[in-house]
């Protein structure tokens, strides 16, 4: 008889708010490493949740085996990275802003601290020169971008070894050659140890090749487990193609109401420098977008990407040291704090981890901007 590592039977959670649409029956083999894929919403999470135990059953069964681990609890065999505890242990401790704010970096630890000793030197040396670690031991956790703070989480549960290891959308905030890297390794933990992984995915593009079988979720409801191939055929004959520049011109056809102001100019940096230490995250930048441009900002991990954004939408205090003005008013010159960010509606995941609102943009021009990188990618800086 084949091993299950899950197993569950009709299972419905007790509490009404996290149960799913219909009763959840899903197994997961040993040896097969598994995507759980629907849309945003779709109820992935809420399954994985209740997969590991989380929320207890009001029906059904759900079994556990872990062979050839010498324990047989989820807390020693899973270890599953949601990506929406960004800072790790003590999420609850920090807001957004502060990152940018020197005076509360003083309690936060660092890299080094967070990911404690480390006995397995090979795996180590494996993961630091993969994810770039290195540059990084001495950083505060809260000074990470959002890309290197997916770097950090991955590495630090990797080093555990775990039975299981389950990841939440772990592309999301990779740069390109990060995420072809973390493929790669992934494909060779799973032919190298015992480990079995299970991805949660939005994206049909993010199924890798050493996924055996797709579990789809929609419109909370788990259906049969399927091999790869037959759900990427099976999708991909359903899916309709859509031309490139057709994609382009949706994002420029949205609606938009230019009435909002009439200042040519909605951003204007000049000069702009900001330092933390001896550390140089931008220099002299100079920046102009013009009514009714649509910009994609793109850049590695780590490159100022997020801090640039920062200071646009005031989150960063040394955004008043700066030469900033925002449709056509300069920064600092009398506007209330209610006043800065009314216009913008930035979205990204640090605000995501750290307010529960952060992702409810307050207008659609600057969903439309980010709408517009997911197809766009230019090397450094371009424009339309």
């Amino acid at each position: 008889m084949s091993q299950n590592t899950f197993s569950m039977a009709g299972g419905v959670a007790r509490n009404p708010l996290v149960r799913l649409a219909k009763p959840i029956t899903a197994t997961i083999g040993a040896n097969e490493h598994i995507a759980i894929v629907g849309s945003n919403g779709s109820g992935k999470s809420l399954f994985v949740d209740t997969l590991i135990g989380k929320y207890p059953l009001r029906e059904g069964a759900l079994q556990y085996d872990f062979s050839p681990s010498a324990t047989q609890t989820v807390y020693d065999n899973v270890k599953y990275i949601a990506f929406r505890d960004t800072y790790g242990a003590a999420d609850a401790n920090y807001y957004y802003q502060q990152r940018w704010n020197a005076h509360d970096q003083d309690e936060a630890p660092d890299v080094r601290e967070m990911l404690g000793e480390i006995k397995d030197e090979q795996l180590k040396n494996e993961l630091f020169d993969l994810f770039r670690i290195e540059p990084l031991l001495d950083k505060k956790i809260i000074l990470l971008s959002s890309g290197e703070l997916r770097k950090f989480q991955l590495t630090k549960t990797l080093l555990t070894a775990p039975r299981v290891l389950i990841m939440d959308n772990p592309f999301i905030g990779l740069d390109a050659p990060t995420r072809e890297l973390l493929f790669s390794l992934l494909d060779r933990l799973t032919k190298m140890s015992s480990v079995q992984i299970i991805l949660v995915l939005s994206m049909l593009d993010d199924i890798p090749s050493f996924i055996t079988h797709v579990i789809p979720v929609d419109k909370m409801e788990v259906f049969p487990k399927m091999e790869r191939e037959v759900y990427l055929d099976a999708f991909r004959s359903r899916d309709t193609v859509v031309p490139f520049d057709d994609l382009q011109q949706r994002i420029i056809d949205l609606p938009y109401n230019g009435n909002n102001y009439d200042a040519d100019e909605v951003v204007k940096l000049n000069k702009v420098s900001i330092r933390y230490g001896d550390r140089t995250i931008l220099k002299e930048l100079d920046w102009t977008v013009h009514r009714g441009e649509k910009w994609a900002l793109s850049g590695e991990n780590g490159a100022g990407k997020s801090t640039l954004l920062s200071l646009v939408c005031a989150d960063n205090p040394q955004s008043y040291a700066c030469d900033i003005s925002l449709f056509g008013r300069k920064r600092g010159t009398g506007e209330s704090i209610w006043e800065r960010p009314t216009p913008w509606g930035p979205t990204c995941p640090i605000p995501s981890a750290t307010s529960p609102t952060a992702t409810q943009p307050r207008s659609a021009s600057w969903t439309r901007t980010a709408e517009f990188s997911r197809w766009w990618r230019p090397t450094m800086w371009a424009r339309r």
